[in-house]
């Protein structure tokens, strides 16, 4: 398929995608960057934001990802994340109740330790009602 790589998206809950698209946009650390079929090779860490793919048939799906990494060959592309979620699944309400929560986790956090999960926690569900707010 010289149209179309191999995206495999995985969570420790699920096997997300396992096919063959056109294209991907995929939000990596330094910056978003899209995935084509013979892609040089990339590593890349993620962090919080909006996985976009375009399906075979054209149709275009998208997935927050709170963090990972994405491993792109020219045929292959494999992102791995410990929290991904179709935003068609997701609600803003429910998204704008978790950041009041983590919010709420970051005043009270009184260690270091608990203060940088709070902060990474903050980080991702700013992220996660932006996606939602743009989607």
């Amino acid at each position: 398929m010289a149209d179309a790589f191999h995206l495999q998206i995985v969570s420790p809950a699920k096997l997300v995608i396992n096919g063959y698209v056109p294209m991907a946009e995929i939000p990596g650390l330094e910056g978003d960057f899209g995935v084509l079929p013979g892609h040089a090779p990339l590593f890349s860490m993620l962090r919080p934001g909006v996985i976009g793919v375009t399906m075979s048939d054209g149709s275009r799906r998208h997935f927050f990802a709170a963090s990972g990494y994405a491993d792109v060959t020219p045929e292959k592309c494999t992102v791995l994340s410990d929290h991904i979620s179709d935003l068609a699944d997701m609600s803003l309400h429910e998204a704008e109740d978790a950041l009041r929560e983590a919010r709420q986790a970051l005043s009270e956090a009184n260690d270091g330790d608990t203060k940088q999960a709070a902060e990474k926690l903050v980080s991702a569900t700013e992220a996660m009602v932006a996606a939602l707010q743009t989607h």
